[in-house]
């Protein structure tokens, strides 16, 4: 007769021998995976972020447009977030109104060309991988900051006038201040507010809450008051609550840079606090709460 084969693994009397006998490849064929997701035990910054509560930085930006709109609005009569005004006051300028801002329609340009380049360079971070990466999303927003920054230490240093004091108190300042608004110089901070602004409603858009454009209100305010679920309780109709939240504090942002740019603090000041709290976020995406992973475990 032919060699005694060695008895299977699984048989009752196997003995060690017949352990040896087979391969550690063999016993293992046998073992079955199953996927487990569980949290990842350590985070980097190349991890991606958790999304669960993603939408409250995105919350921060609408303030921070509200601030800035003001801002812009008030030393240059053109919006540096919001562009539906802009788009307005460019096909103006085609009829050459109004009679007294000969070169609305050149910021109103710049503003939206500004816009325009912002969002299309951010958008190239796709380039370097995940951009729901803590390391992406922190550059990002550092940059957009730094060049708030920039614009609030030019208001500072009083290089753009127009955008250095607010206050008014008689026809002659008032008439200088319009003057102001026309220099050519206004369109640096414009050009500057407005790119990083690009970026801005782009990460709005990476991180998935379209319903928190951090810039756009019209269309906001139409998916508000369609919403069949407008009057559902809190719990159950989040996306209404991000709305709403979204639309009032973009009114609470433009409401403290008004008063801000009457106070002491003047233009400068709302911009100094814009480019804060962009900075501060901008730190809180690097200790963000990773995405958690799936791992696979051997059963």
């Amino acid at each position: 007769m032919g060699d005694k084969l060695p008895a299977p693994v699984s048989a009752p009397g196997a003995t060690a021998a017949d352990l040896e006998a087979h391969s550690p490849t063999e016993i293992k064929a046998g073992a079955q995976k199953t996927p487990t997701t569980t949290a990842s035990s350590s985070s980097s910054l190349t991890d991606e972020i958790d999304l669960s509560y993603a939408y409250i930085p995105l919350l921060i930006y609408c303030l921070v447009s509200g601030l800035s709109d003001s801002v812009a609005f008030n030393a240059a009569g053109v919006f540096v977030s919001m562009q539906t005004g802009n788009t307005i006051f460019l096909a103006l300028g085609a009829s050459h109104l109004p009679a007294a801002q000969p070169r609305l329609w050149l910021k109103a340009l710049v503003s939206i060309a500004c816009f325009q380049a912002g969002a299309f360079c951010f958008s190239q971070f796709r380039h370097f991988g995940s951009q729901k990466r803590k390391v992406v999303l922190f550059i990002s927003c550092f940059i957009q900051a730094a060049l708030v920054v920039i614009a609030a230490a030019l208001a500072q240093a009083a290089v753009i006038p127009a955008f250095a004091d607010s206050k008014l108190s008689t026809i002659e300042e008032s008439a200088t201040r319009e003057a102001q608004a026309n220099d050519f110089i206004v369109l640096c901070p414009l050009a500057l507010l407005a790119f990083q602004f690009g970026g801005q409603i782009y990460t709005s858009r990476v991180l998935g809450y379209g319903e928190v454009p951090t810039n756009v209100l019209t269309s906001l305010y139409c998916d508000l008051f369609s919403d069949p679920k407008l009057f559902a309780p809190l719990t159950t109709n989040a996306k209404r609550n991000r709305r709403v939240a979204a639309a009032i504090l973009t009114l609470v942002g433009g409401i403290a840079g008004g008063w801000l740019q009457r106070s002491r603090a003047g233009m400068p000041g709302a911009l100094w606090i814009a480019a804060a709290l962009k900075l501060a976020i901008a730190v809180a995406w690097l200790v963000w709460p990773a995405k958690r992973k799936v791992e696979k475990k051997e059963t």
